[in-house]
């Protein structure tokens, strides 16, 4: 399986008119990057703090550097995070990714014909949503506005990037709930 970073569209199903799948990679924002600078002070902080030990020194200071190695293996890969979203036989799901796909979480699933809206992210269409709390944000970035629709479900709204393919899948499945538009770039 392929998978392109930067948004590009990935279809396994050669010409398939019902499947579509999109990755896209998340930007820096400052919560992201408070987080890996957190991480860096933290590692930092356990290596020179097991050499500071009196008595223990240098041995506590080799143990505690492995397991600084082995923690950052394992936490620091949950700073690259892509989202991903796939249409398949009128179902949709998004997942996020961490590390490049060594780790995936299934964060939605749900039928798409079940969907109260199926729109553009403006103030035109997302106004009259605002009051729902459960909002689901699968944009590469909180500042993106290009490409951006939103659909509700139930008590959930879901922000993401969307494709033309993508949004003939929505209309074939629920037509009277898909807002389009001509100015999609994917």
């Amino acid at each position: 399986m392929a998978r392109y970073h930067g948004g590009e569209e990935i279809d396994r199903a050669t010409h398939s008119t019902n499947f579509t799948e999109f990755c896209l990679k998340k930007q820096m924002d400052s919560k992201l990057l408070l987080i890996r600078i957190g991480l860096i002070a933290l590692y930092a902080g356990l290596v020179i703090g097991g050499f500071c030990i009196p008595g223990f020194g240098m041995y506590l200071g080799v143990v505690i550097i492995l397991a600084v190695i082995i923690a950052a293996y394992f936490t620091w890969p949950l700073t690259n995070i892509e989202y991903e979203y796939v249409t398949a036989s009128g179902d949709i799901t998004f997942t996020t990714i961490y590390g490049g796909g060594k780790k995936r979480k299934d964060n939605l699933k749900f039928k798409i014909k079940d969907c109260e809206i199926i729109a553009p992210y403006t103030s035109e269409y997302a106004d009259k949503y605002a009051s729902i709390a459960n909002v689901y944000d699968f944009r590469s970035s909180v500042k993106q506005t290009s490409d951006v629709y939103f659909m509700v479900i139930g008590d959930k709204k879901v922000l993401f990037q969307c494709t033309n393919k993508a949004l003939k899948i929505f209309k074939s499945y629920n037509k009277e709930n898909t807002v389009s538009v001509d100015t999609l770039v994917y």
